[in-house]
């Protein structure tokens, strides 16, 4: 089992926002989790970088975009722009 560590920037309205939430919906779909930082918030937004250990970091990614986290790093694994795009 290879486990990639990458690095995730993902904008939720600030009133939505939850490390806990974040934590909660990777770590029950067994992404592990390493650290959640700020990077930058605003009293609109936050924005967090999310630092993940996973075999496939597409379901890190879709799984986020689930629960309405806005992806902002782009990531070569991420098959989300291709699938709007059809």
């Amino acid at each position: 089992m290879i486990i990639n560590r990458s690095l995730i920037k993902v904008l939720k309205n600030a009133s939505a926002f939850s490390f806990s939430e974040i934590c909660q919906i990777l770590e029950v779909n067994n992404v592990k989790l390493f650290s959640v930082a700020l990077s930058n918030s605003s009293n609109k937004d936050i924005e967090a970088v999310v630092k993940v250990g996973t075999e496939d970091l597409t379901t890190a990614l879709r799984l986020l975009r689930e629960f309405e986290y806005e992806v902002l790093s782009n990531h070569e694994e991420d098959d989300f722009l291709s699938l709007i795009h059809i």
